[in-house]
């Protein structure tokens, strides 16, 4: 399932003066702070806690979870915190490896059926044992309109979900998938009780309420906006993975400032997707570590959708022209302080730096890679009949990033003959956007902040350059763009189904539905007091937090 989400970083506007002056010799702001640690690609988690704890004090993200059901809300504070209460039913290591959870194995004997052996030991946090049922029950919960998962679309090409066995379960397809198995690694594969979610009826997931599932945590309280506490499950059924803090304490902050004295002060022992502006304060101080990550540490993306195509985006040529002239390397530099990349292709290096394909996939993006050249993009717009045509980009009005990024775009689009109007919304209609067509009626184009929870591009591609994808919000469609998706997804072998991913992808680039700027890399704080958090992007949907301990 691919998101989009609102990007909260308070970021100072004289950062964009020219996109310059704010780099050292090396190029990179984050090195010129000198304390912050880049971990390689191959480094993925910190070191390995070797004791207990009594209590792990976690920043929870921007707000707090609208609701403790694992479907109901696909953001990050739902998938960094409830991942580690309702597991899904296979495990996602910190290098995005898939391992048996409540599957202790799975198989596909053919492309249209994926089938599950449940471990016998699962149980769920009331004692009952996972069965058959519960498994059954939970996926197809992803497919009941009146359920709304937000991780619905994964389940487009699931024909049945069945027992077929005492301790197993099929998954039938309607057509050749290997793809969908990585679903299961994420809260689009949680596991919750049958019972307990059928008597709560539609105060499933309510603060007064809760959920039953089988995870090695379990919800203590929830104040429902600042506070959720999180205990150890002591009789969590596998206790090779049963957590070593006793307790978990979320709080969500909004405000960089706060966030920032919180980790300083000690107040919070550590904190993922940390806004960029925090970086130069927490790589000084000496309590802890700020990581920040290769290029690759994330399946983020940072792009412009383009909401339609009519005006002056009516004409691929204009679409190209504004991304010919981007200054992708300047943005990642000055606005991300170097803790981002350029980003050419919306599937970077993050969904297949970790592939078997990987030099696959690295030739065909580089193919894409370009220098900007507002020569080249202004006669384009000329050639296109585009000059001093009006294009317009909404934003979201409480982001100062996004708000920045905008102003970029606007000199950037002026710059090469066009005339950009940049419209900041609030929230509620920025939201709007990613929902009904009459409200990107008004835009041209709009900026998202995007991501899957695993590498996978063709899953990527899938959501937005295919008619049936839930992101499709312009109606791009390319008969060889479905073809070859199509066929990815129906391809076991890694190499294969990379050339029919980069194939695709090479078309997808010229026509632009939606415009590639940056690739945010993975940002972790963790004080001296704790150690063992994932470096990748990894922590979402799963339970990270039982690998965290004293050093």
């Amino acid at each position: 399932m691919v998101h989009a989400r609102t990007l909260r970083a308070a970021l100072p506007v004289a950062a964009l003066a020219l996109l310059a002056g704010a780099c050292d010799a090396s190029g990179s702001p984050v090195a010129a702070t000198g304390a912050t640690s880049n971990f390689s690609s191959n480094q993925v988690t910190t070191a390995p806690a070797k004791g207990h704890l009594s209590g792990l004090s976690w920043y929870g993200d921007y707000r707090a979870p609208y609701s403790e059901d694992p479907l109901k809300t696909a953001d990050y504070p739902e998938e960094t915190v409830l991942g580690n209460v309702c597991e899904p039913l296979l495990r996602t290591g910190a290098d995005y490896s898939l391992h048996p959870g409540i599957a202790e194995s799975w198989s596909q004997r053919d492309a249209e059926h994926l089938v599950l052996d449940l471990d016998p030991r699962a149980t769920f946090s009331d004692g009952h044992p996972v069965t058959t049922a519960d498994v059954v029950y939970s996926l197809l919960r992803n497919q009941d309109p009146d359920e709304a998962s937000n991780y619905a679309d994964s389940y487009n090409d699931v024909v049945s979900v069945k027992a077929t066995g005492a301790e197993q379960v099929t998954v039938t397809f309607s057509k050749p998938d290997y793809l969908f198995v990585r679903n299961l690694g994420i809260l689009a594969g949680a596991v919750v009780e049958k019972a307990f979610a059928v008597k709560a009826g539609q105060r499933f997931g309510n603060a007064d309420t809760g959920v039953v599932c089988s995870g090695p945590y379990t919800i203590a309280s929830f104040d429902g906006t600042n506070t959720m506490v999180l205990k150890r499950d002591p009789a969590y059924w596998d206790h090779s993975h049963e957590g070593k803090a006793a307790t978990i304490t979320f709080r969500f902050l909004a405000d960089p400032a706060a966030i920032a004295n919180a980790l300083t002060s000690g107040s919070l022992n550590g904190a993922f997707d940390l806004p960029p502006s925090t970086i130069a304060r927490l790589s000084r101080t000496a309590d802890g570590k700020l990581y920040v990550g290769a290029p690759g540490s994330t399946t983020q993306n940072i792009d412009l959708i383009i909401s339609r195509f009519t005006g002056a985006f009516a004409d691929v040529r204009v679409r190209q022209a504004l991304s010919l002239a981007i200054d992708r390397t300047g943005i990642a530099r000055t606005l991300f302080y170097g803790a981002a990349d350029p980003l050419y292709s919306v599937a970077g290096s993050g969904f297949w730096e970790t592939s078997p394909a990987k030099s696959v996939y690295a030739a065909a993006y580089q193919k894409l890679v370009r220098p900007p050249d507002t020569g080249a993009a202004t006669k384009l717009v000329k050639e296109a009949g585009a000059t001093g045509k009006q294009i317009t980009i909404g934003y979201a009005a409480d982001s100062p990033t996004q708000a920045q990024i905008a102003q970029v775009l606007q000199q950037t689009g002026d710059s090469i003959g066009l005339r950009v109007r940049i419209v900041g919304l609030p929230d509620q209609q920025y939201g709007n956007l990613f929902i009904t067509p009459k409200a990107r009626a008004a835009y041209d184009s709009f900026l998202t902040v995007n991501y899957l929870e695993y590498p996978e591009a063709a899953n990527m591609y899938q959501s937005y350059a295919t008619k049936a994808g839930a992101q499709n919000f312009n109606g791009y469609t390319d008969p060889t763009v479905e073809a070859d998706l199509s066929k990815a997804q129906g391809t076991q072998d890694p190499r294969r189904r990379a050339q029919y991913v980069t194939q695709a992808q090479a078309v997808i680039a010229r026509a632009l539905p939606w415009i590639p700027i940056v690739s945010p890399r993975a940002l972790l704080f963790q004080n001296d007091d704790v150690t063992g958090a994932p470096l990748t992007f990894s922590y979402m949907d799963n339970a990270w937090a039982a690998s965290m301990g004293a050093p």
